[in-house]
């Protein structure tokens, strides 16, 4: 291929500050770009050229040249379907290719920072142990031992990417990675060629897209992946880096992980009791596979003799009870007697194995551990052995981060079920709910039900929907039985009443089952409604008290997509910060604790900014305890390399820590008066559009891919609620903001806020931009996305509306606010074009327009053939699909 400008380096989640493209950089992209180029060209049939033919002409379109722009869609046009699916993924393929060196020059800049010493990378933990320097070395350890920060990795459908595709660009990265090396050996260099040659022709051949949609199995899977491949040996390094840039020893995880892959049931009918005790069993076969292997791995390290040990009575008595229980171990115990640590090790891997063999369902006659607390005092053993006579254990503590962060559960499952179904389980089984008319009523029926609650049988009576929720209950109950952390919470979609809180508890107490029971306000009026909603139920009375039994902490999820989805972004982000506010306020009132659950997508439009800065943006006084939701595209860019993890869990603990300093003050009052006209007229400006302009259905309809995506099979959940309303609003929030993505609009993001943004004296507006973290993160947020947003490209996909007269109606009303809101953000930052203060950013993301330019044609013209009937096109217009989530870095 003839030389073109090298997809470069983009931040989309602002993790990182701007920094001159290295040479590494530009030698990976071209190196990949040839290999590209070589496998493109024995695909034959003139591929190679013809892309690159279109490529040019997408560049030269983009510079303004309309001859350019009619060429492109005349080729475009004529071309057969296979062809068009053809190119769609090469160029998908030359934009994930790119991701991959910019992923790996992200590894190679942290590793610089590390190399270089002096400096101190942004955001890290060794940033925020210098910001928190003054602080007694009490006060400092006092505050991160009661950090408690759960991510919680979701199986939202929101990432494109086959897992197929993964492993091969895991394989390319790996190999690019060795091949910067200046002494790799020729045979060596020769051998990483060829496996990255390799990897590309497999994928050449691979389907974009998958041909059936993921079951929850896969879902599973998919989860289970990660954390075995990166952040079960990322996530004891971040601990481990937070105790050294603070100069602590802790002795309680202020790190932990939650999942719902498996255990979401909003909306899933595939999802129920079976598929939760089933991913219970598999993630704690996983974790003790794990477990075991590291111990194994000890027995290596620590085999010291016993004549070079003092003081070995505790670890002798702890050998003697084990072999003596044991009978299978005496063999070892004769093997390694004068190995004292090292025995202790091998018999704890031996434990641990019939800990394993027990989980999998094999019968085990000699005890292994029953609790992971059990393990780690074998570990502690071993460790005191070694400090007494100064040999440094980092591997040891290494394992033993693993066994507090991990357990013996790997991750704590939440489950969730939307309130509807819910409530109508509540009302088949309680009469005296079914029958109450108002909302004290009910709450009256369940507080008098939760007073007397007895155990209550399966579900078998019941019709299917609402056995299936009291099988997820009794689910929930058994698993309570595993170990304190096997399950999380029980979280309520959709909560908008006091009673249908206590409607959960309720089912959970009837199942034997004592759990939190997480509120998700997700809607203006709910969030609006929730410090009502949570002061009711701490006035019921048995509620209250089995909140006591649960360590006195309540737990509330505040919904960052469908809030924005329902109010707009703008308004969504100010009702989110009021109710927490709130909350904090009325909880240290009762004296109780308070868990805030952010549930934050990947685009603006999600509450995908980033995570430090988001921490940073809480009010004042946030909670030290935090759960973070982290789904689909999220998870692949923050923990596809465990290096790169390492530096995620790094600015998510450091903020927390810094937000748990007390750092940050109340904003002025003049500060939040005007945030509330900001966010009432965005939100009347936005609700006018999307619930009152009546041809804004019918534009979503034909002017976004919102069918194509309905179609495309990367989650087992269906893309609309099967409860409630119709239409726009029973959407699912992943599907809506993906369909605009897909159009290069990214209309939910900044919808509304230009106008709100008017409604207040620019002059307040940039104090508030200079003084106040939360109004500065919304602005940075909407400048990103405005940024990445593309009318240009947006208004071609008008051709496809049926009435072109009423769909270039509501773009006129999308285009104007468009503008209004790229002024305001302007003025209140003092800037002449969006990112200036970043120009290597604003630099390199145009460079991937000409890629995705290219895939948004072709996406148009098998859109039009798709929906005129020729099913033919159905593969290639889903290929465009991903191709342009690769380019633009998001889905939903």
């Amino acid at each position: 291929m003839s030389p073109r400008a090298p997809l470069a380096v983009t931040h989309d989640r602002g993790e990182e500050p701007d920094l001159p493209p290295p040479t590494e950089l530009e030698r990976d992209l071209e190196r990949v770009r040839t290999l590209v180029s070589e496998m493109l060209e024995a695909a034959g049939a003139g591929l190679r050229a013809e892309i690159e033919r279109l490529h040019d002409l997408a560049v030269r379109r983009r510079a303004g040249d309309e001859a350019a722009a009619r060429a492109l869609q005349e080729v475009v046009s004529s071309l057969p379907v296979e062809r068009l699916a053809a190119i769609a993924r090469a160029a998908s393929m030359e934009l994930r290719v790119a991701n991959v060196c910019e992923e790996l020059e992200r590894v190679r800049r942290r590793r610089r920072y590390d190399a270089e010493g002096g400096s101190v990378q942004p955001e890290s933990l060794a940033e925020a142990a210098s910001l928190l320097r003054t602080l007694a070395p009490e006060r400092r350890a006092a505050l991160l031992g009661a950090l408690e920060c759960r991510l919680v990795l979701t199986s939202h459908p929101s990432d494109a990417t086959r897992r197929a595709v993964l492993y091969k660009l895991k394989t390319i990265e790996t190999a690019l990675d060795e091949l910067a090396r200046p002494d790799l050996a020729a045979s060596r260099r020769r051998e990483l060629l060829g496996a990255v040659r390799e990897a590309l022709a497999a994928w050449w051949r691979t389907d974009e897209v998958r041909r059936v949609r993921p079951d929850v199995g896969e879902e599973v899977r998919r989860t289970l992946f990660v954390f075995e491949s990166v952040l079960y040996d990322a996530a004891p390094e971040a601990v481990l880096e937070l105790e050294r840039c603070f100069g602590v020893e802790l002795d309680r995880t202020p790190l932990t992980f939650g999942s719902w892959s498996g255990s979401d049931m909003d909306g899933n009918p595939a999802v129920s009791g079976a598929s939760i005790l089933a991913t219970a069993r598999e993630q704690r076969i996983l974790a003790l596979r794990l477990l075991h292997d590291r111990v194994r791995q000890l027995t290596r390290v620590y085999t010291q003799s016993d004549s070079s040990l003092e003081r070995t009575g505790p670890i002798r008595a702890r050998l003697d009870a084990s072999l003596a229980e044991l009978p299978g171990a005496q063999e070892l115990g004769e093997r390694f007697r004068h190995e004292p640590l090292r025995l202790l090790l091998y018999l704890a891997a031996y434990r641990l194995a019939l800990t394993l063999a027990r989980a999998r369902g094999d019968p085990v006659e000699e005890p292994g551990y029953e609790r992971p607390q059990e393990l780690e005092h074998d570990l502690e053993l071993v460790r005191s052995a070694c400090r007494e006579h100064a040999v440094p254990t980092h591997s040891l503590r290494r394992v033993l981060w693993q066994t507090r962060i991990f357990g013996f559960h790997l991750a704590s499952l939440d489950v969730r079920e939307h309130v509807l179904p819910i409530r109508r389980t509540a009302a088949a089984l309680l009469p005296s709910y079914r029958d109450a008319t108002d909302e004290g009523a009910r709450q009256a029926a369940l507080a008098a039900a939760l007073e007397t609650c007895e155990q209550g049988s399966s579900g078998e009576a019941l019709a299917p929907p609402e056995a299936r929720v009291v099988d997820a209950f009794a689910a929930v109950s058994e698993l309570s039985r595993w170990g304190e952390q096997t399950i999380g919470t029980v979280i309520l979609s959709g909560a908008e009443h006091p009673s249908d809180v206590l409607c959960a508890h309720w089912l959970a107490r009837r199942a034997g089952a004592l759990v939190a029971i997480a509120p998700l306000f997700e809607f203006g009026s709910a969030l609006a409604r929730a410090p009502q909603t949570i002061a009711h139920l701490l006035e019921c009375t048995p509620y209250r008290r089995d909140l006591r039994s649960l360590a006195d902490i309540q737990e509330a999820m505040l919904g960052h997509s469908d809030s924005a989805k329902d109010i707009g972004f703008t308004a969504a982000q100010w009702e989110i910060y009021r109710a927490q506010r709130s909350l904090q306020a009325l909880t240290s009132a009762h004296g109780i604790g308070l868990r805030i659950h952010h549930g934050r997508g990947g685009s603006p439009a999600r509450g995908g900014a980033p995570t430090h800065a988001a921490i940073l943006a809480q009010p004042p006084g946030a909670p030290r305890r935090l759960k973070l939701t982290e789904q689909g595209e999220v998870v692949t860019a923050k923990y596809s390399h465990p290096e790169l993890a390492v530096r995620a869990l790094e600015q998510t603990l450091s903020a927390l820590a810094r937000v748990a300093s007390g750092e940050g003050s109340l904003p002025p009052a003049r500060f939040e008066r005007a945030m509330d006209r900001i966010a009432a007229r965005a939100r009347a400006v936005y609700c006018a559009l999307v619930e009152e302009e009546p041809d804004f259905p019918a534009f979503v309809r034909d002017c976004t891919p919102l069918d194509l995506i309905a179609e495309l099979p990367i989650g087992s959940r269906p893309t609309s609620r099967p409860e409630g309303d119709v239409g726009i609003r029973s959407l699912r929030a992943i599907p809506w903001v993906f369909a605009w993505t897909q159009n290069r609009v990214l209309m939910p993001s900044w919808y509304g806020a230009g106008s709100g943004l008017e409604d207040v004296t620019l002059a307040l507006e940039q104090e508030m931009w200079r003084e106040w973290p939360f109004f500065r993160a919304l602005v940075s947020t909407l400048e990103i996305a405005l940024f990445k947003s593309d009318l240009s490209t947006g208004a071609r996909y008008l051709d496809l509306a049926r009435d072109r007269a009423r769909a270039e109606r509501v773009w006129e009303l999308c285009r104007r606010e468009h503008e209004r809101t790229v002024d305001r953000v302007l003025a209140i930052t003092d800037q002449r074009t969006l990112l200036e203060r970043r120009p290597a950013l604003r630099a390199r993301l145009p460079v991937r327009n000409p890629w995705v330019d290219l895939l948004n044609d072709l996406q148009l013209e098998t859109l039009r053939r798709y929906r005129a009937g020729d099913g033919g096109a159905r593969e290639a217009a889903l290929a465009t699909v991903t191709g342009i989530a690769a380019g633009v870095r998001n889905t939903g």
